[in-house]
């Protein structure tokens, strides 16, 4: 009984540690201001619109800090086809509110996750002792498969259509219809087209899969390793 209490504990912080991850990785996809600057060298969006490389990449990390916490506002002064303007109007600046409201909600899951996390591997650990690292390790790898069939057939939906993806996701998040923005008036959907979330999340998707494929093969590792010395003792105690 404790013993199968201890792998539900364990099991269910494995995923809230997968969740907190998959954030982290997210965090820091979008803070990378050197990413920006190349992929909008890539896509040539600056020529697209007739921004300068700076102002996009100064005007997306405006966006950044504000979802972050770091700045009041998204004002930013810009060099739009040859004239000074205010980058984002007010259509925009509300809409960045709801996007920096669920931003700090994940945020906090994430943190709030880590420590449920640590409490539950803390009580399962005072359950099972000195077999926690098998308790945990079985658990992670149950977890962990959870979460990646999860993120497989999300995955597989983004790839096949990412348009559909992106505007249920809105759709499920966001109670209003700020983010239906009009490129001919709202320049913060001419800084984000669709490709450039693509590419965020293709990047800290590949991140968050190879740390859970590390984990897994370092779970399956400890597995091995106990098992081999468990069958050793066997075999010294037949010998003897």
């Amino acid at each position: 009984m404790k013993r199968g209490f201890a792998y539900f504990m364990s099991t269910v912080s494995s995923l809230l540690l997968i969740i907190a991850i998959l954030f982290t990785c997210l965090q820091v996809a979008v803070n990378d201001e050197e990413w920006f600057y190349l992929e909008y060298q890539k896509l040539g969006t600056g020529r697209l619109i007739g921004m300068t490389l700076k102002d996009m990449v100064n005007s997306v990390m405006r966006l950044v800090d504000y979802m972050e916490g770091r700045v009041p506002d998204i004002n930013i002064d810009v060099e739009f086809k040859g004239e000074t303007r205010e980058m984002f109007n007010e259509r925009e600046s509300a809409h960045m509110l709801d996007v920096r409201a669920l931003y700090q909600t994940f945020r906090r899951i994430r943190n709030i996750s880590v420590l449920a996390a640590a409490l539950m591997l803390t009580l399962s650990s005072l359950l099972v002792r000195r077999d926690t690292p098998v308790v945990f390790s079985k658990s992670l790898l149950t977890g962990g498969s959870i979460f990646l069939a999860v993120a497989a057939a999300l995955g597989l939906w983004i790839f096949i259509d990412f348009g559909s993806f992106w505007t249920r996701f809105h759709l499920i998040f966001f109670t209003n219809d700020l983010w239906l923005l009009d490129p001919s008036v709202d320049r913060m959907i001419l800084i984000c087209p669709e490709q450039l979330f693509f590419d965020i999340i293709a990047r800290f998707g590949g991140w968050f899969l190879i740390v859970v494929s590390a984990l897994a093969l370092s779970s399956i590792l400890c597995l091995a390793v106990r098992r081999h010395r468990h069958n050793t003792r066997l075999i010294l105690k037949r010998k003897k």
